[in-house]
């Protein structure tokens, strides 16, 4: 067995992932803004670690976001999560992937490397739309062809071919819970928040 059937089958046995599209959907546009999206992608990270049977580990280092233990190795996987970027909104699968920034430069990207980008095993991508969507990818690195990397930007963008993508979870493999959350994620943090600077004004 490849290394990526042996992590795609890991992922498919051991995370529960209708637990962690509920989450999606709860979290919805809540956390898009530009001040959110970091908190955004935390959440979700850490998430899937949680949705794991303790197989996935959230490290967030840079280069990957979790280390996945298979029997005998440890495989780095990087974690890109956008809309509607595997599926269409109706459903159907793409015959390209949407353009997924992978690397955030700060400027000019145009003299970065495959080597500065790609420093992961794995690239597992989540597509986040909505439940006619909801779906989840692997591709390994030495899969990723330079052709579907873009430099010119202040990022590294790549668009993969689906069918080169091997795929954890479609969107008819998850049933979204019903469950009654009371206090949105924004909600929450606001409520840490204010008890932390709460302790400085109170005597």
């Amino acid at each position: 067995m490849s290394d990526i059937d042996a992590l795609c089958q890991t992922l498919k046995e051991d995370v529960n992932w209708s637990p962690f599209f509920t989450i999606v959907k709860h979290i919805g546009d809540d956390l898009n803004g530009r001040k959110d999206r970091f908190d955004k992608s935390d959440v979700l990270e850490m998430a899937l670690e949680g949705c794991s049977d303790k197989c996935v580990k959230w490290v967030d280092v840079v280069g990957w976001d979790h280390e996945v233990q298979l029997h005998d190795m440890k495989l780095n996987v990087e974690m890109k999560s956008q809309k509607f970027c595997l599926y269409t909104k109706k459903g159907n699968l793409k015959k390209k992937s949407s353009s997924i920034k992978i690397m955030n430069s700060l400027g000019d990207a145009s003299k970065r490397s495959r080597n500065d980008v790609l420093r992961f095993d794995s690239l597992l991508i989540v597509d986040t739309g909505n439940p006619s969507s909801f779906s989840c990818a692997l591709i390994q690195k030495s899969e990723i062809k330079d052709t579907w990397l873009d430099f010119s930007k202040d990022g590294v963008t790549l668009q993969a071919p689906t069918s080169a993508l091997t795929f954890v979870r479609s969107p008819t493999d998850i049933e979204i819970e019903e469950r009654s959350i009371q206090n949105s994620y924004k909600d929450l943090k606001a409520q840490a928040q204010r008890k932390y600077f709460e302790q400085f004004i109170k005597g």
